[in-house]
């Protein structure tokens, strides 16, 4: 017992180191490659080729650490990891940043190989209990990292000084990996680890198998929310500090600020919404009302973004976005497990992440080409044509369910 409760902490310690390096760099590097000359564009070249490679790389990874063990998969790639980073924050070329972004790409996928640990030193009865908890703890990474490396930024060479705190961060998570037990490479993964192209290929074609056996007249509608939600917060996201630094002038510390700000709320109304659901969603059994007013509220957000007149107001309509994107992000989901059984519901969780990788994958390119023919402000503003279609949507569900519990009474 003193053993597990250990390997768990060193877990979540892992994941919330994890998510505080990202925290440090992701707020800046996109305006750090902007200073460097990059065009929108580019900038979005950068962040969908780094999405596009974190989907295809995914299975690759997972099987590499079933093959080899999770530990020594973790370790060589968070070595790499640290290596890019280093490297990231000392190269003024973009060539080379986007070469070491490729690499990162492949190879950045801790938080995924921290969930295979946990499978693997835990009991089955205890994976959801510490899968939430650790979901938790390294969210708070991501509140503490922008407002360190905001602070760092300022500092006379700043970035270098951040990315290279960040490359401390990944060793400090290889002592932690070498300390949690490698258990993984049981005697199923023995007889199976004869890892080829072919056999990853079968596998992926009996995964495309499944998929088509699903009754997609059933889903469409929820999987095509699910794509407009992600793709609007895409939008917002991956432009979210070029944005604020360009309309209001502000150092990147209050941009860290800003950032952090925004993952609190989120956190907080992830924790508030079985109180939300409960009390004013008792008889939404279907989620429709709580899509339409996610949907309406980010359309009204978004206005206010762009229209807003200072960083005040800015942050005051970060509340409701915050709040709108984190139940939108749960309530997308549910909706599609609420509508599965249990044989598919596996191949529906997995469609559900791939639809959203396809929404973080082309937003990047969508929201550079914006950002070079209109301006960057009107990038915020794009964000709310695809909340407006998913409200338009959530509109004619609920009045097709009204139709259908009209007839039924």
């Amino acid at each position: 017992m003193l053993l597990q409760n250990r390997n768990v902490i060193l877990i979540y310690a892992i994941s919330f180191i994890d998510l505080l390096a990202i925290g440090l760099t992701f707020p800046l590097l996109y305006p750090h490659i902007r200073s460097l000359g990059a065009s929108h564009m580019v900038v979005g070249i950068f962040g969908s080729t780094y999405s596009g490679l974190q989907v295809l790389s995914g299975p690759v990874i997972g099987s590499w650490s079933d093959l080899k063990g999770r530990r020594f998969v973790a370790v060589i790639t968070l070595a790499i990891s640290c290596l890019c980073y280093f490297l990231i924050g000392l190269t003024s070329s973009l060539g080379f940043i986007f070469f070491l972004r490729i690499v990162l790409g492949f190879v950045k996928h801790t938080q995924t190989l921290c969930k295979a640990i946990i499978g693997d030193v835990l009991p089955r009865e205890k994976h959801a209990e510490v899968f939430g908890r650790s979901a938790a703890i390294s969210s708070l990474g991501f509140v503490v990292g922008p407002i360190i490396g905001g602070h760092l930024s300022e500092l006379s060479h700043g970035f270098s000084y951040v990315c290279t705190l960040t490359a401390v961060l990944f060793i400090i998570n290889i002592g932690f990996i070498y300390s949690i037990p490698d258990t993984s490479k049981n005697a199923k993964n023995k007889q199976n680890n004869s890892f080829t192209i072919k056999k990853f290929g079968n596998e992926l074609l009996r995964a495309v198998a499944e998929l088509m056996k699903i009754d997609w007249k059933v889903y469409w509608d929820a999987f095509f929310l699910r794509f407009l939600f992600g793709f609007s917060i895409s939008i917002y996201f991956s432009n979210q500090a070029i944005y604020i630094q360009e309309k209001f002038d502000l150092s990147q510390r209050y941009i860290g600020y800003t950032i952090s700000f925004l993952s609190i709320i989120g956190s907080l109304a992830g924790l508030m919404l079985g109180y939300i659901t409960n009390r004013f969603y008792k008889n939404d059994f279907n989620c429709s009302k709580r899509l339409f007013h996610g949907f309406a509220t980010i359309c009204i957000t978004f206005i206010g973004l762009y229209y807003a007149p200072n960083i005040t107001i800015f942050v005051m309509f970060l509340i409701p976005f915050g709040i709108s994107n984190t139940i939108l992000r749960i309530v997308s989901m549910e909706v599609i497990l609420s509508r599965s059984g249990n044989k598919d519901r596996g191949s529906l969780s997995g469609a559900s992440n791939s639809v959203m990788s396809v929404a973080r994958f082309i937003s990047p390119i969508t929201s550079g080409i914006i950002g070079d023919t209109v301006g960057e402000n009107a990038v915020v503003l794009s964000a709310f044509a695809p909340a407006l279609l998913g409200s338009l949507l959530c509109v004619k569900l609920m009045y097709k369910n009204h139709v259908i519990h009209s007839k039924s009474d």
